[in-house]
């Protein structure tokens, strides 16, 4: 593998946290350890595959589930996979399955894409979604504040759907620098050279071979992505804190 592909694989995560550090600007649109290789020999200090991601302190909104996604074997996060969030699970107002009528409102899409940036401040959405509310005829605010949660759970699904796209991605990618990885130390026993040592993933060592050199710079690059595979898994959860929050202060503003 050389740098330009290193690069490159290195680029598609951190272009996925940059997304989640802006995540939702007043601008935006609506991102492991691995499967160890079938019956594999595990050579000595290879990088190890097969766990899923561990979990931070971050916690979830109710109705987030945790736990391994059946069927989503590139899905490499502690909480279980749910592509989508249902208004079930956040919303105690009157149904948005079904609801139309928020696709063409410049204001509702405005104050939506508002709405779904992490940047913003709880208080300062509160805020917004009072002057909104205070701005609707009495008569017809309940139903505009519920489409205004329809839009803002329809985007925040697409952000979040996204965003499980590009993990999975970069699971598979890393799925595959471990099966390359192990056959680089397949190809050290073979010729009798040891597969260096943890301590030596690192900076280049002037006593390693070019091939064991390989080995560690190919070996660090994966164990480096691993770590920011816990970062990555929290973005989803991230997402769904927000639209439940949200969810909950315009439900504050609606008198049924």
């Amino acid at each position: 593998m050389n740098n330009a592909a290193k690069m490159i694989g290195s680029a598609s995560l951190v272009g996925l946290l940059a997304f989640s550090a802006r995540a939702a600007e007043p601008t935006a649109e609506p991102v492991a350890p691995t499967v160890a290789p079938a019956e594999s020999t595990v050579l000595p200090n290879a990088p190890k595959v097969g766990d899923t991601a561990p979990s931070t302190e971050s916690g979830q909104a109710p109705g987030a589930s945790a736990g391994s996604s059946e069927g989503s074997p590139d899905w490499p996060c502690v909480q279980r996979k749910v592509m989508t969030i249902s208004s079930a699970q956040i919303w105690d107002g009157p149904p948005v399955d079904d609801l139309k009528g928020w696709e063409n409102d410049d204001k509702i899409r405005e104050l939506t894409t508002y709405l779904v940036s992490r940047r913003i401040p709880l208080e300062d959405a509160e805020k917004a979604i009072k002057e909104y509310a205070e701005s609707q005829p009495q008569a017809e605010r309940d139903q505009k504040l519920t489409q205004l949660f329809a839009s803002v759970l329809s985007s925040i699904n697409k952000d979040r759907t996204f965003v499980m796209g590009r993990v999975e991605a970069f699971q598979r990618r890393q799925k595959a620098r471990a099966e390359e990885i192990e056959r680089e130390g397949q190809k050290l026993a073979e010729s009798n050279q040891e597969i260096p040592a943890e301590e030596q993933l690192g900076p280049r060592d002037a006593t390693l071979t070019p091939e064991q050199q390989e080995y560690n710079w190919n070996a660090r690059i994966f164990q480096e992505r691993q770590q920011n595979l816990t970062v990555a898994c929290e973005i989803p959860i991230l997402i769904e804190q927000r639209a439940y929050e949200i969810a909950k202060l315009i439900r504050a503003q609606m008198s049924s």
